[in-house]
Formats: structure tokens, C-alpha cells, sequence
């Protein structure tokens, strides 16, 4: 009894499975993806623009590869504290090809995906709109010319020096169950030099009688997690660089005294 009920469990999920395939064979496949890097939280972030909304909404492998400058020992880039929007998507650096003989101007790091629970969770999607997939930090802080790889990459083209597969990959039931990913969009990572501050440290701290309004809010958590970073930096041009957009955010403030 117990191997004719384990014989139709599985004919169940088999039959479940193809009808979703077949559900999603209509669907348009397409979805681009951008990294940015924010100066206020100093995390980088992954962001995701789909044409369509899969259905159903249900991930089964995607990969993210991130092309940055060649660097060695204390300079060598890194992704720390990978950080997922998406409730129950989990994503590993799972893959690290250093200055490979295609570009070895480049390091190359994949991040993978993977789901924690029994249900793989939506993404939430809505076509044509952005949305932030995952963010990360590095202890380079911002680092210029770092972006993603693209089909044209020399390293790209298989088979590689390495053996690996690195190109981006966006596997969803609900876009056929090929590689929806079509591309990027955005430009690779820019760091701005801020000007010479003049005005003394103390001009851009909140004066202690000052009473911030509601809209305040957020740009002093902005402002504290930056007196954090200003605090870990080693070195004098980093906290000069995090000063002045200190007093950026501290210009912001509509608080009254």
C-alpha cells in the first residue's frame, strides 16, 4: 500500500510540475540587471527590471557574477554581509576566478542563489519596474569600474581558462524555465571625490537644543550609521570623504532648534 502511495505522490508532482511548464510556456522572458553602490549605507546593491511577471513566480537558479578591478592583499576586492529583500532567497559568494588570462585586469565573483524553508518565495514583481534584489558590503568601500558581466566578456566565452560557467543566469518556472536574464542596464560603478571641506567638523553636528521633525528621521539614522563608518575608517582621505557627506545629509535636516 505504502509503494503504490509513494508511486502516486510522485506521479502527482510530476503532473503538477509539467502543468506549470506548460502554464508558463506563453510567458515573455526577460529580466535585466544593474549594480549600484550607495555612499550613505556604503553597501553595494544588485537591482533587477523585468519586461514581464512570471507565473507562476518561482525561482529555480539564478546567478549574479560581478566583474571588478584586480587587486592584491589589502586592496584585493571582497563581498561581505550579502543581505537578500526577498524573504526566504539566500545568496552565497559560491565562485571567485582571480585575473584569469582572458582579463586579468579583473576578478571575477559569482554569487549564487539558494532558498531557505519548504516554499520558494515570490519575487513580487511588476513589469517594467526596478527592484532591489540583494545588497553587500566590501571593506574597499566603493570601488570605481566595478560592474557586471556581461555576453560580449572575454571570460564568457566557453569554455573558459577556468573551467566555470560565470555568466548571469535567471532560471523562473514562470519565463519558460530558460535563462530569462537578457542583459545589463546602468553604467559599471562610480565613486565621487568630494571638494576640500572648509567649514570646521563641528558645523555639520546637530546642535544639542536641536528637535528633529518627523521627516528628520531617516537622514539622521544616515548620519549616525556615518559617524560609524567615519569612526572604522583607516584612513585620512576616507574621513574626509564621509565628513563631507555628513554635512551633506546635515544641510538636509529641516529640525528646529
Amino acid at each position: 500500500m505504502n509503494a503504490i502511495r509513494n508511486t502516486l505522490t510522485r506521479a502527482a508532482q510530476v503532473i503538477t510540475f509539467s502543468a506549470l511548464a506548460v502554464a508558463s510556456v506563453n510567458a515573455t522572458a526577460a529580466v535585466k540587471f544593474r549594480v549600484g553602490f550607495d555612499a550613505a549605507s556604503n553597501q553595494y546593491a544588485v537591482y533587477m527590471t523585468p519586461d514581464s511577471v512570471p507565473s507562476p513566480d518561482m525561482l529555480l537558479s539564478a546567478q549574479v557574477t560581478l566583474v571588478v578591478p584586480h587587486a592584491t592583499d589589502a586592496k584585493r576586492f571582497n563581498v561581505e554581509n550579502i543581505s537578500s529583500n526577498i524573504p526566504g532567497i539566500n545568496w552565497v559568494d559560491h565562485s571567485r576566478v582571480d585575473a584569469p588570462k582572458e582579463n586579468q585586469a579583473a576578478d571575477y565573483i559569482s554569487l549564487g542563489y539558494y532558498f531557505s524553508g519548504t516554499k520558494v518565495s515570490p519575487f513580487g514583481w511588476v513589469a517594467g519596474q526596478e527592484k532591489q534584489i540583494l545588497t553587500f558590503t566590501s571593506t574597499q568601500g566603493c570601488v570605481a569600474g566595478v560592474k557586471l558581466i556581461d555576453s560580449k566578456d572575454a571570460f564568457n566565452q566557453l569554455p573558459n581558462s577556468a573551467g566555470t560557467n560565470p555568466g548571469n543566469d535567471f532560471l523562473n518556472i514562470g519565463w519558460k524555465m530558460t535563462n530569462a536574464y537578457i542583459g545589463n542596464y546602468g553604467d559599471a560603478v562610480t565613486c565621487s571625490t568630494p571638494g576640500v571641506i572648509t567649514t570646521p567638523p563641528s558645523s555639520v553636528t546637530p546642535p544639542a537644543a536641536c528637535i528633529p521633525t518627523s521627516k528628520d528621521v531617516d537622514t539622521l539614522k544616515k548620519i549616525e550609521k556615518l559617524k560609524t563608518l567615519k569612526a572604522e575608517a583607516t584612513s585620512v582621505t576616507r574621513q574626509q570623504q564621509i565628513e563631507a557627506l555628513i554635512g551633506r545629509y546635515q544641510n538636509k535636516l529641516s529640525c528646529k532648534a
